[in-house]
């Protein structure tokens, strides 16, 4: 399986580049800050594709997609609308796996205990993708905060 993840900083104008590698050659997109509104969509005869859009204001949007021939569905998440926290869980079926693959968007943190209780509640592999906004030396920061080492324990 391959996997390509982006933070795109808005997709609308960047579509071209999903026609070139690593787009083109990775079975499942994983994006962060589509900046897609919910009519917004985009178009490929091969991907399934998954949308979370930011609630009452501009910016952010999480964006999945999957083979055609993978079977996937979001699971609903108990997260608050109000959070700065957006996430996309989504269960996938694909060459006799089964796992989820959760897609994050962490612009000013989030509560490590209330995001790790959601994954812990799942009994298959979960594979997590996303842009924490976190530095710590283990990802070549020279600088931590309390959040990014409480993340890494």
């Amino acid at each position: 399986m391959t996997f390509v993840q982006w933070n795109c900083r808005g997709l609308r104008n960047k579509r071209i580049w999903l026609q070139l590698p690593p787009f083109s050659t990775s079975q499942f997109w994983i994006f962060q800050e589509t900046f897609f509104n919910p009519d917004d969509q985009l178009r490929n005869s091969n991907m399934t594709f998954f949308y979370s859009h930011r609630q009452n204001r501009s910016g952010g949007g999480l964006l999945t997609s999957i083979p055609k021939t993978a079977a996937g569905r979001i699971i609903p998440s108990l997260f608050s609308e109000d959070t700065n926290l957006e996430i996309l869980a989504t269960e996938i079926y694909f060459n006799n796996y089964k796992f989820i693959i959760v897609n994050l968007y962490a612009p000013q943190g989030f509560d490590i205990q209330q995001v790790k209780s959601f994954f812990e509640s799942f009994s298959i592999p979960v594979i997590i993708f996303g842009d924490f906004i976190l530095r710590h030396p283990m990802w070549g920061s020279n600088t931590s905060t309390s959040l990014s080492k409480s993340f890494v324990d």
